[in-house]
């Protein structure tokens, strides 16, 4: 089936990618809020019509991404955006952590709790993160109000990647592979963001963000489609 607005999301992703490496700020502002759009479009057209209460969450999830991406886009007039930003995009693991957790086979056991030692890849990493994290937001007196939805929303994330991780074998195997690795992309760019803004700034960090959030946004969204068909 002719998908067009697969087409169109690929190419607005490589623009905007693009215009993060070439360092052109004009093509990152007209580009970036079109991402979550035709990523919703493609979604939408790819369930043909099937609009189950999880298709409905993850076109709403995809919606407060397209609301943290704008939100974040202004955090050079005020650092409220940047809190905007992270309770948008915390919206949005809450709904990917719900659907995820509405699986195909739902007599097939779980992953977890049964086998937890899983996680603990997962949490040494967040562990280590946040002991990195913790103490240069706290004496940092910019930055000291946000500490408690710092930790909410690392909590957030490593839940909804745990999540993505228990639909092993309860999904079909192609959607499994392709959820869970969006969901390690995506806490992939989101600890870029923390380090750069928190811990120690590095030259163009929002070219890996971009990619890897990207990357992680869309094979999330064709892991669900997967699912959804």
């Amino acid at each position: 089936m002719l998908q067009p607005f697969h087409t169109i999301f690929l190419l607005v992703a490589l623009v905007e990618i693009a215009a993060e490496i070439f360092g052109n700020e004009m093509v990152r502002f007209a580009v970036k809020p079109f991402l979550m759009p035709t990523l919703i479009a493609y979604y939408a057209q790819s369930i043909k019509g099937e609009w189950s209460r999880t298709n409905k969450l993850m076109v709403i999830a995809f919606f407060f991404s397209w609301l943290g991406d704008v939100a974040l886009m202004f955090v050079y007039k005020s650092p409220n955006f940047f809190l905007a930003g992270l309770v948008s995009f915390l919206i949005t693991h809450i709904l990917y952590t719900i659907s995820f957790a509405d699986v195909t086979d739902k007599k097939a056991e779980a992953l977890l709790p049964k086998k937890f030692w899983m996680l603990v890849p997962l949490l040494v990493y967040m562990g280590a993160l946040l002991y990195l994290l913790i103490p240069a937001i706290r004496n940092n007196p910019t930055t000291q109000a946000i500490l408690i939805p710092v930790l909410v929303y690392t909590t957030a994330i490593a839940t909804m990647t745990s999540f993505a991780m228990n639909r092993f074998k309860r999904v079909n195997d192609t959607s499994f592979l392709l959820v869970f690795s969006g969901a390690v992309l995506f806490t992939f760019s989101d600890s870029i963001i923390a380090v750069n803004r928190f811990l120690h700034p590095f030259p163009s960090p929002s070219i890996f963000i971009m990619v890897l959030y990207i990357a992680g946004q869309y094979l999330i969204a064709r892991g669900m489609v997967k699912q959804a068909n």
